[in-house]
């Protein structure tokens, strides 16, 4: 079952940093196909755009196929494990979904969403002390950068114990979570 989600998770960040269709994509695009992907990786509605990238192509494309697609695909996407799976990736959102069901759905992007910040935070402080502490290994660095890099480097350890416990807490949360809600 999670390895479904995972791989649920993973078509939807596939297609959230797609661009507008080509006019050759427009010629043998399947409008039902489009919107449901649209809606499957919770975007909001994108017929507008497709319109227009397709009229430089002088075709009009179907919008009744594209919304009975999109229906379905937002549908699909606005499911607990969906949102939660995908905020977890730094990719989810509630907000397409209908507005009745954003209380059910709030609590799984935000838990996801909050660990997604911590760890980010986390993996960016370390890259950070990573590279300030390999420019000390340069043999040919002034004294200027050195005393510069140093004061970074001990700036970014102050910050260690704080980055460290919003990921810990973060994680903490998740894991209950998960485990309170069968994910």
């Amino acid at each position: 079952m999670r390895l479904i989600h995972a791989l649920w998770a993973a078509l939807v960040l596939s297609f959230s940093g797609c661009a507008v269709m080509s006019v050759s994509e427009c010629q043998v695009a399947d409008w039902m196909e489009v919107g449901q992907r649209d809606g499957a990786s919770g975007r909001y509605h994108r017929f507008a755009q497709y319109e227009k990238a397709c009229a430089k192509g002088n075709i009009q494309p179907n919008h009744s196929l594209y919304e009975v697609g999109y229906t379905k695909g937002r549908f699909d996407y606005c499911q607990p494990d969906s949102i939660f799976y995908a905020s977890l990736n730094g990719a989810g959102s509630y907000q397409i979904c209908p507005y009745a069901q954003h209380a059910e759905l709030k609590p799984y992007h935000d838990i996801a969403a909050q660990y997604y910040q911590a760890k980010k935070a986390q993996d960016e402080w370390f890259d950070e002390l990573e590279r300030y502490q390999n420019y000390l290994l340069d043999p040919k660095l002034t004294k200027e950068n050195r005393d510069s890099y140093i004061r970074r480097i001990r700036e970014l350890k102050i910050k260690q114990e704080r980055i460290e416990f919003n990921y810990f807490d973060a994680e903490r949360k998740l894991t209950r979570f998960q485990r309170e809600h069968g994910l």
